[in-house]
């Protein structure tokens, strides 16, 4: 590219950034939308391509005399990423490359989530275990993206709830390990990021993503980003009082919504009316054995018809759509997406959310909400953290332009 300056840097990555959000662009069409001259943009795709970021191909004459349009995008093979989606009992990891196309995908058992360093060692351990496993290169990874539950630090690469270090950050100590950059995010957030990459959200700027996993969390998008508030905390919906001096929650208060609506609290639910004697599908599937039974089983007895298990969600359903009210009175959003694994039961949660958070919004605002299961299941978190990193391989703002002077 000859001489490097610090403008054609930013040049460079703006190109590259808009060819990710793009796919397939012409040259010209890339000067239009990036406002850099047609020879600039030319010189900088010839530099791209002998870097391997890029290929072109020639695209269809719009004109018997002109010649044939080049079009570029981006070079899938030019590298990849890892995103881990990091659960209570669940971990999803993805790798995909820099056209978003999925090379792997996993799904394996969580160890018990806390903040011992052992946590450090198997999660080295599983992302190189999904790199061997894809055939993959490791001096072609180009980050790695980490969605953890809690309250997360992200913009420090900090867990606060779990994967607590103290002075180093759990990003810090990832890096050191892979010596690339890693991106921490907080669970509810990161499966917002992946739906509105790849999800529900790809058409819409406001919207309330729900998480009903082990816990509950809430993943705002205002305009088409994640609104975070002052320290990154925001979305902390599970933690709303829903019954007052009601059932003490692991926060420490009373009557959070968690406690009567998250996966955790289906589980409890389920386990106690059946130590009471009633009946149900779940019973036979884990052959008597209470201890087996979770929302996700739960989730999955319902869509068998279980009238017990339907039943169980659609009151978890109902504390939902009481706590999704006061919401949309707030966000007037124009969209809601639930996801998380107790998502897999469909309408038996989807309906009493959506008809108890209409009964109890304005009508102004509640009428217009479109209420939706996601389109990704267990995947959105691990895609969302994914995406995060590919798209700060190209981020503009974090370059110092002095640096390349």
């Amino acid at each position: 590219m000859g001489k490097v300056t610090a403008k054609n840097i930013i040049r460079r990555n703006r190109i590259l950034r808009l060819l990710l959000e793009e796919g397939k662009l012409s040259l010209t069409e890339i000067s239009k939308r990036t406002g850099i001259s047609l020879p600039m943009v030319s010189k900088l795709i010839n530099s791209l391509k002998k870097e391997k970021f890029i290929r072109t191909e020639e695209g269809a004459r719009t004109d018997r005399a002109g010649r044939p349009p080049i079009i570029a995008q981006l070079n899938g093979d030019a590298g990849y990423v890892v995103g881990i989606d990091l659960g209570h009992r669940n971990t999803n990891i993805i790798i995909m490359n820099l056209r978003q196309k999925v090379i792997l995908e996993k799904h394996i058992a969580s160890l018990s989530l806390g903040s011992d360093p052992a946590l450090i060692e198997w999660l080295v351990k599983i992302t190189e275990e999904a790199i061997d496993e894809a055939v993959l290169a490791r001096k072609d990874l180009f980050g790695i993206g980490l969605s953890i539950p809690g309250i997360v630090r992200g913009r420090e690469g900090r867990g606060i709830t779990y994967l607590n270090f103290g002075e180093r950050t759990v990003a810090q100590l990832l890096q050191e390990r892979f010596n690339k950059p890693v991106h921490i995010e907080h669970d509810a957030k990161a499966m917002a990021l992946g739906e509105r990459w790849f999800g529900a959200a790809r058409s819409a700027n406001n919207v309330l993503v729900l998480n009903v996993g082990w816990g509950l969390g809430l993943g705002i998008l205002i305009d088409g980003k994640i609104y975070y508030g002052r320290d990154g905390y925001a979305g902390e919906f599970g933690h709303i009082q829903i019954i007052r001096d009601g059932e003490l929650c692991e926060c420490g208060k009373y009557g959070c919504l968690e406690t009567v609506a998250s996966g955790k609290a289906i589980g409890k639910r389920a386990k106690e009316k059946l130590a009471l004697g009633q009946n149900s599908k779940l019973l036979q599937i884990c052959n008597g054995d209470l201890s087996r039974i979770d929302a996700e089983l739960v989730a999955k007895t319902a869509l068998t018809g279980d009238k017990f298990s339907i039943e169980i969600l659609e009151e978890a359903g109902r504390y939902l759509g009481e706590g999704l009210a006061q919401l949309i009175n707030l966000f007037n959003p124009e969209k809601i997406i639930i996801g998380g694994r107790v998502s897999q039961a469909g309408q038996f949660i989807l309906d009493s959310v959506r008809s108890t958070a209409m009964k109890l919004s304005l009508i102004q605002l509640g009428s217009v909400v479109d209420f939706t299961i996601s389109e990704l299941g267990v995947n959105a978190g691990a895609l969302g953290v994914a995406m995060l990193a590919t798209r700060d391989i190209f981020e503009v703002e974090h370059l110092n332009p002095t640096a390349y002077v």
